[in-house]
């Protein structure tokens, strides 16, 4: 029952799909495994009791999510904390494992794209952000500092206790500050300095440290510095270059790979060599990928994007909607080798946060639930309302193209109430079916020559739906 859309339809015979979305599939049967609550956080005593966040002051609306990971030194606990910018480009901070109201980081601002990095400078933890259009700033937790001198960033990163960073303009270098100062960008041969890209690899995007070195990604390529200790022993290399755009808010760290998207479908890296990943996904993916983002948590890529599935075929669901930033997340389990949809969901940023006792993907919205911080929950809904699921074969000739088919039933077993779709030759005849834990015959002996089936549900906990199984003769 997996999906499958490499092969044409009349190929993949009942038991795999060319399309699920808020099924997950896993051991043979589908499941209910995707949904959004209202975000809640852990304590810092206990990874299962959870505290509702709180709302944010009335009439803002959140827009981009940081983590500030901060330690309190005088207590002896972990003080991290929540920073959430706006869409009036300001900025709130909220402690994450201690009760706490939304309060507003004052002077704080960005325009254009963010980004952010957390840094540990003279035994205190440090909140770095910059953005495209605004200024670079340190946050200490109480006291904010404006480093005027500083580039203008798109993405940053902490490595060999420098600051490496790529930036807005021109986009051909990456800057990196001084050694173990955050706050020195002045330009020498000891101190802070950059590092142009003048080839035909298109503009500097992202900046990622892994494996001990940092892989600077570029529009049409990658290439890998080795940058430790005097800026006269920085060396480069370029490792991969394409043709196909690279989406740079989609690039994450996760194990021993980086995955990114392209357009030309879904990738890894490996420190040396790029790999193609989940060519299924590629049938869905629109022209235009330029909102898509991801994050990484436990062995799991969570990318947001736009997907889509034909709308005369496929009708809009819950927060969809033709002007929506992303309507799908698409969960890639890496350990597991195989990707599921959540489908109706109008998501503008991604943010994992594995800190103590917390582990979670938090995400805004636009669109109806604007306002709200979500977090991504296995519960089969979005903020309490039912994600209706759907699971369809393609359409089969069952071996024979060229002979009828009589089709005598059809059993399944569905521990929920699901409707049972019968397509056969375009003409479609729906059946209810209520939950069991024993198998479900329906009725059919109608002729055809190709057959499709699908399964819907609109009930938030499915544990177990086996793939159809067809009694049919060949006339």
């Amino acid at each position: 029952m997996g999906i499958d859309t490499t092969l044409d339809d009349k190929l993949l015979g009942v038991n795999y799909s060319p399309m699920i979305y808020n099924f997950t599939f896993d051991r043979g049967v589908l499941h209910s495994g995707h949904g959004v609550e209202v975000a809640k956080t852990t304590t810092l005593d206990s990874s299962v009791a959870r505290r509702l966040l709180p709302s944010l002051p009335d009439g803002v609306i959140p827009k981009v999510l940081h983590v500030y990971q901060k330690y309190d030194f005088i207590n002896e606990k972990r003080d991290d904390k929540l920073i959430v910018r706006t869409t009036d480009d300001e900025f709130y901070q909220i402690k994450i494992f201690e009760a706490d109201t939304f309060s507003k980081v004052t002077n704080m601002a960005a325009v254009g794209k963010d980004c952010s990095a957390c840094y540990r400078y003279n035994g205190a933890d440090l909140f770095l952000l910059s953005s495209e259009k605004g200024f670079f700033y340190v946050y200490d937790g109480e006291n904010l500092t404006t480093i005027t001198n500083a580039p203008k960033m798109t993405s940053m990163c902490v490595h060999a206790e420098r600051v490496f960073a790529t930036v807005s303009g021109e986009q051909n270098t990456v800057w990196f500050s001084a050694d173990f100062d955050p706050m020195n960008w002045t330009v020498s041969g000891t101190g802070a300095g950059y590092i142009e890209f003048d080839d035909d690899g298109g503009k500097v995007n992202k900046v990622i440290k892994f494996l001990n070195y940092l892989y600077v990604f570029r529009d049409f390529g990658i290439e890998r510095l080795t940058a430790y200790g005097e800026q006269t022993d920085f060396s480069r290399s370029k490792i991969y270059s394409s043709t196909s755009h690279i989406y740079a808010d989609t690039i994450v760290p996760i194990g021993d790979k980086i995955i990114f998207l392209a357009d030309d479908g879904l990738k890894y890296l490996d420190g040396y060599n790029v790999g193609e990943l989940f060519d299924d996904i590629i049938t869905f993916l629109p022209a235009d990928k330029t909102k898509s983002t991801a994050v990484a948590l436990n062995d799991v890529y969570y990318l947001a994007t736009r997907l889509d599935f034909g709308e005369d075929n496929w009708p809009q669901i819950l927060d969809e909607a033709p002007y929506c930033t992303n309507n799908c997340l698409v969960v890639c389990d890496m350990k597991k080798n195989k990707f599921s949809i959540m489908r109706g969901v109008d998501i503008k940023c991604l943010l994992a946060i594995r800190l103590h006792t917390e582990a979670s993907v938090f995400m805004t919205f636009d669109g109806d639930n604007e306002f709200k911080i979500g977090r991504y929950v296995p519960c089969g809904k979005y903020f309490g309302a039912v994600l209706p699921k759907y699971w369809t074969t393609g359409y089969s000739n069952l071996g024979y193209p060229d002979k009828i088919k009589c089709i005598r039933e059809i059993s399944l077993t569905a521990t929920a109430n699901v409707t049972l779709g019968v397509v056969l030759d375009g003409e479609t005849t729906e059946f209810e079916l209520s939950g069991s834990a024993l198998p479900k015959k329906v009725i059919i002996n109608k002729s055809c020559l190709k057959i499709r089936i699908y399964i819907k549900s609109n009930s938030a906990t499915v544990t177990a739906i086996t793939a159809p199984t067809v009694v049919a003769d060949i006339i």
